[in-house]
């Protein structure tokens, strides 16, 4: 299929969309503060992995942390080694993944329905709400995403007989390999489910032998066995911890506290696409009237399937997080974008579209009274002036995008559907500055780092007592003593043989914090009481939100 043709989309246009992609994702990528707790774990476990050098066996605050393979991290190092220990090199492997999803999807849409498709899906899935959120931040998840795609629709062409070549199979198995290496089995486990699905929907059981492949089968254990027997050999328990506690009774149980309700998902997955709903209605309308060249029998069947199936699978679960949906994204864009494809061949020059006005209305009037609100949830203000002005390049942004279908007439629908993309993508970028006045002093331990760092000096101790913020180790490139029992750490802590130093007792926080040895300590900002009781002689660094930080000399 020639991509730099049909249907007006040419190679400039594409290099517009790729250089676009590069501005909204890594553009001001560090201007809010890693966020506890995943941000600030997976950035410093591969800085511990920088530090130490052994990249087989990660580890958290100096102790084995074996909960996630390894392909995360080593992609973070390299981040971190070639921009530095600082936000952007911590997210910006993450935002590369990302801006692969998103070509991905492209790729998808100009395989089942052509380039205009291919483009609207990519539009769609950069700008939505969850995708453009989840992108920029330091988790697994997005990558895993992006490499399910990998796994799943190479090998549907190839099964389909939209394409006969072999590479397209073994390339589902290397996705497959790196999948598992960014998160374990469910890399191996989806698209297997999915495609076997598939095959028993849409009445081609008799394809799935196709699927196995020597090949194939070398190609992944070539890429994911390796890991696998070193972890192993440098860890005896890994196989039980790995397979056992953190696949089969994560799913199973709520050992991890991350229990909610069967449809937990249901609501999060359209408000996802939070600003392209009112675009649904005219997409959906014009799929129904164009049925027969929306997309085939077999093509509708596989997309549902992809959607459904993750949905369910991790709604049975009894342990949920909000970034487990990514993988359905890339599809939910692909429908959506073929809808709107259809939509705009039909109305150039249609009637002027009023709900992304009132959308946009509504959604201004929150912005504008997020500092209340903000006051309200923490009990911190933000101040107002300073607000409304970081606020106001997205204001505008989002104002532009609710005004420009009112011109459907002049513009058509096209132009509509590209200028409300464009648009979104600088209110998500205009939106970085004020989000990071209202959530970086609530959700990062930035500024406890900072009034530490102020102060450390080489052979100074720095502890949490009763409290675990993810991001101080990272920020303060310190290993730090914790009292208490933090549930990331009781694996590693279980098995380390310095484990009286770094997870003492309180009994032995005491004779330390009494010793000549400086000592900084951080505690929940509730313990102010206990602090004045046990530790008399302290003197108060910083006290809010985020904890009370004191030190002894």
């Amino acid at each position: 299929m020639a991509w730099t043709s049909e249907e007006g989309v040419r190679r400039g246009t594409l290099s517009l969309l790729l250089a676009a992609l590069c501005v909204l994702y890594f553009g001001m990528l560090g201007t809010i503060p890693l966020l506890d707790p995943d941000e600030g774990r997976y950035a410093e476990i591969p800085r511990e992995m920088l530090a130490s050098g052994d990249f087989v066996t990660p580890h958290l605050n100096g102790v084995v942390y074996l909960e996630k393979p390894p392909l995360f991290y080593w992609g973070t190092a390299l981040g971190l080694t070639l921009f530095g220990e600082n936000e952007f090199g911590a997210r910006v492997f993450g935002a590369a993944a990302s801006v692969l999803g998103v070509v991905l999807t492209f790729w998808m849409g100009v395989e089942l329905a052509g380039p205009r498709t291919g483009l609207y899906a990519a539009a769609i899935l950069a700008t939505s709400f969850y995708y453009y959120i989840v992108g920029r931040l330091n988790t697994i998840d997005m990558t895993l995403g992006v490499l399910l795609v990998v796994a799943i629709f190479p090998a549907y062409l190839y099964l389909s007989g939209k394409r006969a070549e072999r590479r397209y199979l073994y390339l589902a198995y290397a996705g497959a390999a790196l999948a598992f290496l960014a998160k374990g089995l469910i890399g191996v486990v989806f698209p297997v489910a999915i495609l076997l699905l598939w095959a028993i929907l849409a009445v081609r059981l008799r394809e799935v032998p196709r699927l196995l492949s020597w090949v194939g089968i070398a190609i992944f254990l070539a890429l994911a066995l390796p890991w696998v027997v070193l972890v192993q050999r440098a860890n005896p328990d890994f196989f039980q911890f790995f397979f056992i506690r953190e696949h089969l009774l994560r799913y199973t149980t709520t050992t991890h506290g991350r229990y909610q309700p069967f449809w937990f998902f249901f609501p999060i997955v359209p408000a996802g696409f939070l600003l392209w709903l009112p675009f649904v209605r005219k997409a959906y309308l014009a799929a129904r009237r164009n049925a027969a060249v929306f997309f085939s029998r077999e093509d509708r069947v596989f997309l549902f399937t992809w959607v459904g199936f993750i949905v369910l699978f991790f709604s049975a679960s009894d342990s949920k997080l909000i970034t487990y949906m990514t993988p359905v994204f890339p599809p939910l864009a692909l429908l959506l974008g073929r809808g709107l494809a259809l939509w705009t061949a039909e109305e150039e020059g249609g009637v002027p579209f009023r709900v992304p006005l009132f959308v946009a209305l509504a959604l201004g009037a929150a912005l504008l009274f997020a500092p209340l609100l903000a006051k309200g949830l923490t009990r911190e203000a933000v101040e107002g002036g300073g607000w409304l002005l970081s606020a106001a390049p997205a204001l505008l942004a989002l104002l532009a995008w609710g005004l420009v279908p009112l011109w459907m007439k002049r513009l058509g629908a096209n132009r509509v559907v590209l200028l409300s993309a464009a648009l979104l993508a600088l209110f998500w970028m205009s939106i970085n500055p004020p989000a990071a006045a209202l959530i970086g002093a609530t959700r990062s331990g930035k500024s406890l780092a900072a009034e530490i760092n102020a102060h450390l000096r080489p052979g100074d101790i720095v502890a949490q007592n009763g409290v675990y913020i993810q991001t101080i180790p990272f920020y303060t490139k310190q290993r730090t003593v914790v009292i208490g029992d933090p549930d990331d750490l009781q694996f590693g802590m279980g098995r380390a043989p310095d484990r009286a130093e770094y997870f003492p007792d309180e009994a032995a926080f005491q004779r330390l914090w009494n010793s000549d040895r400086r000592v900084f300590c951080l505690f929940n900002r509730g313990e102010m009481d206990t602090i004045r009781e046990r530790y008399p002689n302290h003197r108060l660094l910083s006290r809010s939100r985020r904890g009370i930080l004191i030190v002894n000399h």
